[in-house]
């Protein structure tokens, strides 16, 4: 048997030219070597990174001429060597359906990789897993979340047991059950840290607590987690604490698509059922900011609104029923009042129906028509006044009746025309009263006359 294994490592290393094998089966130091260089026998080169060291190879004979590898171990060079220094990794490949394939790896720096070529790990698998003997180490559980303390630091465990449920008294004891068998996940942080044990029964999931340096579970009660026996609901209905152990429907409903608060069919992305009070900021359409209440776009109110402080609003508004202001009011827009058949143009108030106001002051942007008393004012005779009449039927500087209809009547303008045809007016009168005391004068002075005539008259018919 031996001949036959040294007959095979011979075959073997006849395919590598530049490699030697060297075998000692017995004595204090058996072995079996793979001595691999570069170049001629005569003048060996070292190996470079990358060189195959050697391949240890098991073949069958699978027909007549044909032979087939069925496993193989190969090693390759992993750095650049130097005097006395080189790493080599070490490749088992086996033969399946797809013929001989790269199994497990064990590499320069010890990690060893199943399925994976490339581990980042002591061990890495890749693929599923079954141990079925027992499992000594450490599961770490850090809350060390601002540290990066090294591996060796860990002292914290996490068991996996099968309990018989009768031996884990201590405290309040769990309840008897047909089921007396489960499992049990004890963590123990280390010191005096609590340990904390949660068991799987048939009833659902228990736990229990105590610190980790006791001798003993004295004291340390089991208390029953939420199972689905405790779990009460309705579908889509959010749930909330019925009891310190028990969990039921809350007024809030979520279908994914909208949310109801104190309904189970919102209309509405938010539906809210009963009185709503919001004691910050609110904003719709936009962030929120200084104000209670700041909306961006379209809003309307179908009922009554009361507003205790200021209410603005930037843009249009409109008002289908009626409005109490007790405070101020400011509107820096237009203002139409009474729902006119039409526009109102350019004006900044606009009523459609009557008025009534215990006073009204117009403040006039030109002059008062005080310049119709200046000397060098042009006052129309009144021979052209009644000709104007005749021809254009309303007073001159009036508006006509089909320019009213049309265009309205300016009451601080139209107040200052009145204004301009009253002071001409007096004008007219103070001239036609000088006129009738000049008259007045001249008739005195014939009548005077005309008195000394007859006087004069008299007098000559006596003497005669």
């Amino acid at each position: 048997m031996r001949k036959l294994f040294l007959l095979a490592l011979l075959l073997s290393s006849a395919t590598f030219f530049s490699t030697q094998v060297f075998a000692q089966s017995g004595g204090q130091n058996p072995s079996l070597i793979m001595y691999r260089w570069n170049g001629g026998g005569i003048s060996p080169q070292p190996v470079v990174q990358g060189n195959l060291l050697g391949t240890v190879r098991w073949d069958g004979l699978t027909g007549v001429g044909s032979i087939k590898t069925g496993a193989s171990i190969q090693s390759f060079v992993k750095n650049p060597v130097a005097p006395g220094f080189l790493m080599g990794n070490m490749i088992f490949r086996t033969s399946g359906a797809a013929g001989l394939t790269d199994r497990v790896i064990i590499t320069e720096n010890g990690l060893v990789g199943i399925g994976e070529m490339n581990p980042q790990y002591h061990l890495h698998v890749l693929g599923n897993t079954h141990t079925t003997g027992d499992f000594f180490g450490r599961i770490h559980f850090d809350n060390n979340a601002n540290t990066n303390d090294a591996p060796n630091t860990y002292i914290d465990e996490a068991y996996f047991e099968r309990k018989n449920r009768s031996m884990l008294s201590g405290g309040l004891a769990l309840p008897v059950t047909a089921g007396d068998v489960g499992g049990i996940l004890t963590l123990a942080p280390g010191g005096t840290s609590l340990d904390h044990q949660i068991y799987f029964g048939e009833d659902g999931m228990w736990t229990r607590r105590k610190t980790g340096n006791a001798a003993d579970w004295t004291g340390a009660d089991w208390f029953k987690m939420l199972t689905g026996e405790n779990i009460h609901g309705t579908e889509n209905q959010l749930t909330k604490f019925t009891g310190p152990n028990a969990l039921g429907d809350s007024r809030l409903f979520d279908n994914g698509l909208r949310v109801g608060i104190g309904n189970s069919a919102p209309a509405t992305d938010l539906d809210i059922t009963g009185a709503t009070r919001v004691n910050g900021n609110l904003g719709v359409g936009m962030l929120p900011t200084t104000f209670r209440l700041d909306v961006s776009g379209d809003s309307r109110l179908s009922g009554s609104a009361q507003v205790t402080g200021n209410l603005d609003v930037d843009s249009d508004a409109n008002i289908d029923g009626s409005i109490q202001v007790d405070g101020n009011g400011r509107v820096d827009g237009r203002l139409v009042i009474g729902n006119p058949p039409t526009a109102p143009g350019s004006h900044m108030l606009y009523v459609n129906g009557s008025v009534i106001a215990t006073e009204v002051k117009v403040e006039l942007q030109g002059s008062w028509p005080d310049y119709v008393f200046a000397n060098n004012y042009s006052l129309m005779p009144l021979s052209e006044v009644e000709k104007y009449v005749q021809e254009e039927k309303h007073l001159p500087g009036i508006p006509d009746a089909e320019e009213v209809a049309e265009n309205g009547l300016g009451l601080g303008e139209m107040q200052k025309i009145q204004m301009e045809k009253v002071e001409e007016i007096f004008l007219h009168l103070i001239e036609l009263e000088k006129r009738v005391k000049a008259l007045e004068s001249q008739n005195e002075q014939l009548k005077a006359e005309n008195a000394t005539l007859k006087a004069q008259s008299g007098n000559g018919a006596q003497r005669n």
